[in-house]
């Protein structure tokens, strides 16, 4: 019995493509899938409350929780900043919110 459940998990396995690697990089590649960001573009939102700007392809999980505060970030700016990478644009009216943010 045992053998013959074993069998059937290789069977499974070997059916479904067993184990996996992730695509090689050559050197010189940028985006999703390598160690660089690509170079302009778009940014985008993540977390749970949409508080995080991000590199595409980099989006992440946050505790769902939600501050005043974070209502500010919806109508905020996530963009390609200076430096190149992806972040909150700190408008006037992104720092006016977030120092009197609205009531919840």
């Amino acid at each position: 019995m045992r053998n013959l459940l074993l069998s059937s998990i290789f069977a499974i396995v070997a059916a479904c493509g067993g184990k996996s690697t992730a695509p090689a990089t050559t050197g010189g590649e940028t985006g999703p899938g390598s160690a660089e960001p690509a170079p302009g573009g778009a940014c985008a939102t993540s977390g749970c409350s949409s508080t995080v700007c991000t590199e595409p392809g980099n989006e992440m999980v946050t505790t769902c929780e939600f501050k005043a505060e974070y209502a500010c970030y919806q109508k905020a700016t996530c963009a390609r900043q200076s430096d190149g990478k992806c972040g909150w644009t700190e408008s006037a009216e992104l720092q006016a919110c977030l120092a009197n943010p609205p009531p919840m």
